[in-house]
């Protein structure tokens, strides 16, 4: 089996509105997000009960991992042939005289034997959330603008939170590979292929704000996503929970002893591209 593995990239998706901006309108909605639709009809507050007391800006990160596969390979099969009446005896296929058996089971019948020439083509493309590694529908930000990253380990915007995978590329590459490897029932396998295709981070803004409504003891952390302007409560702020540091080695870990973990048994050869292989010199 031939496993190659794509460059592994980094980027980061700028944020097209302003912390600021973003507060304002999270100001505009603070009264029903925070007292909620059941609290804002028994006590409804007023705005400025609720005051903002921290805020936030994060960007979050999610993986895009792209993995397909090729095999190409020979079955043997027997194929059960009705022929067009009890009265036939034998059959001329191809040059081959062969009998019938009158008894097959759905009538009168011959058999014959045959290689399927196969080929077994597959293709998954997800993406997974950063920390967690489960799958995530995070596909509606890959067509937003982003600029790469190039020194992962230094990059650190002014003022903003960078949140460390906790998810490596290992881990959500297996998730895909273990779907697009599957076992086939061959003679002869000519070519057995995994391309992983895109092993690409993301980095999203996220801006959250804590609101306290001091009536009432209540603290609310709103998360306003900066690309797509949605607001959610029940969030939280990230900046006494950061684990970890943002090393390419460390999460772009997919190497050819690591693939060997994913694909255990038989001869592997690893085909890694010139980017994967140089990576410890950068």
């Amino acid at each position: 089996m031939d496993i190659s593995l794509a460059d592994e990239r980094a980027f980061h998706l700028p944020a097209p509105i302003a912390l600021e901006d973003a507060r304002l309108r999270t100001d505009d909605k603070r009264t029903n997000l925070v007292a909620g639709t059941v609290g804002a009809l028994i006590s409804r507050p007023k705005p400025e009960e609720i005051q903002l007391i921290s805020s936030e800006y994060r960007l979050e990160p999610f993986w895009h991992i792209a993995v397909s596969s090729r095999t190409v390979y020979d079955r043997n099969r027997t194929y059960t042939v009705a022929v067009g009446g009890p009265e036939a005896q034998t059959v001329t296929v191809l040059g081959q005289n062969l009998a019938v058996d009158p008894k097959a089971k759905g009538g009168a019948a011959f058999t014959l034997d045959a290689v399927e020439h196969c080929r077994d083509e597959r293709r998954l493309s997800q993406t997974f959330d950063g920390i967690s590694g489960q799958k995530a529908d995070l596909a509606k930000y890959l067509s937003l603008a982003k600029e790469e990253i190039t020194d992962l380990a230094n990059f650190a915007p002014q003022g903003v939170l960078v949140v460390p995978p906790q998810a490596r590329a290992t881990a959500v590459v297996r998730q895909l590979m273990t779907k697009v490897i599957e076992p086939v029932q061959a003679q002869v396998i000519h070519e057995e292929r995994v391309d992983v295709e895109t092993i690409d981070l993301y980095f999203r803004p996220v801006y959250a704000f804590e609101y306290e409504w001091a009536a009432k003891s209540k603290r609310v952390v709103i998360e306003y996503d900066a690309l797509t302007n949605d607001t959610r409560t029940g969030g939280k702020k990230w900046r006494d929970q950061i684990k970890g540091v943002l090393t390419r080695d460390l999460l772009f870990d997919v190497t050819a002893d690591a693939v060997g973990m994913i694909v255990p048994g038989g001869s592997i050869a690893i085909k890694l591209v010139k980017a994967v292989v140089d990576r410890g010199k950068k």
